[in-house]
């Protein structure tokens, strides 16, 4: 170890300070940049000659209005620095992330010292966000796997589970209607039979388009068996799931279904039992039985035909 500080050491650490990835700026008690390497001017989208000599404040405005370096994300730029000036005034040390129009992120560390300057040093992050964002990315595609019918792209049995859970909690919490359809595919085996599992699969596909290019975006269909659907309706009363219900039945009879191995249409019908929430109702399981019975009753009466299950 050195018994006493290199005559040099100012020269290294400027040295070192130029190198590093990291970025550092000194601010003096006018709120002018006194000192800083690239890194730290790149985050107001400048040079290190332009940001010498500039108050922060400035920069921070030019970025703004320029749409370069740190993202500063309001339509009220005056109210914005004036929160974040009592942001950093209030305490002396102070740690924030902060992202650029580059894509990248930094780790900052803003010092207030007792002479009135201030130090700000930031260590890139980028390497760490990226990583973050691939887990998370990661995540959602792992859920959506897990939640995803594979063939049809609509939700499967598990991930309709979940959604009848948090719909029937939330429509109990709140007192609104919500209504459930149990939708089957009439003679679904006879296709299968004489047009092969592709071609089934195929109709599958596209009968899941068909119905989901009728209902809304808070409707969730679910495909929780072969050839059995559901479709959660919130905020639906019976009369409303029962005009939803009719659209459905009426779209899949007139829509031309294509084969492609026979290359060829087919037509073909669906039986559809709807139920509505009632107040003795205490589980989303207590609409789907009755809404089963209703199915049930549109199949023995001839199918193609919907269904309410207080009318079975």
């Amino acid at each position: 170890m050195p018994k006493s500080t290199p005559a040099n050491l100012e020269a290294i650490l400027l040295e070192g300070i130029e190198i590093t990835p990291n970025c550092l700026g000194v601010i003096n008690s006018d709120k002018e940049v006194i000192y800083c390497n690239q890194h730290f001017a790149s985050i107001f989208g400048t040079t290190v000659q332009n940001a010498t000599g500039k108050k922060s404040a400035d920069l921070l405005r030019n970025a703004w209005e320029t749409k370069q370096g740190v993202i500063i994300n309001t339509d009220n730029f005056e109210q914005w620095l004036a929160n974040l000036h009592k942001l950093h005034s209030d305490k002396a040390l102070n740690q924030y992330e902060t992202d650029l129009t580059d894509g990248r992120w930094f780790k900052m560390t803003r010092i207030n010292l007792d002479s009135g300057n201030t130090i700000i040093m930031g260590v890139d992050i980028t390497e760490l966000k990226n990583a973050q964002k691939a887990l998370e990315d990661a995540h959602q595609h792992i859920e959506s796997l897990v939640n995803t019918d594979q063939l049809t792209g609509v939700h499967n049995r598990r991930s309709y589970h979940q959604l009848a859970k948090h719909e029937f909690a939330r429509a109990m919490r709140f007192n609104q209607p919500l209504s459930l359809l149990v939708i089957d595919i009439d003679y679904f085996k006879t296709i299968n039979d004489n047009f092969g599992h592709v071609s089934g699969d195929e109709i599958l596909k596209e009968f899941a388009q068909v119905c989901n290019g009728l209902l809304r975006q808070s409707d969730s269909l679910s495909r929780i068996g072969g050839e059995e659907f559901t479709a959660v309706l919130p905020m639906t009363d019976h009369d409303g799931a029962m005009l939803i219900a009719e659209r459905i039945r009426a779209k899949v009879a007139k829509h031309l279904f294509y084969i492609t191995q026979s290359e060829q249409h087919l037509t073909l019908t669906i039986s559809i039992g709807s139920s509505s929430l009632i107040e003795r109702d205490t589980s989303m399981k207590d609409l789907f039985n009755r809404a089963d019975k209703a199915l049930y009753c549109a199949k023995r009466g001839g199918r193609n035909q919907v269904q309410q299950a207080q009318i079975c």
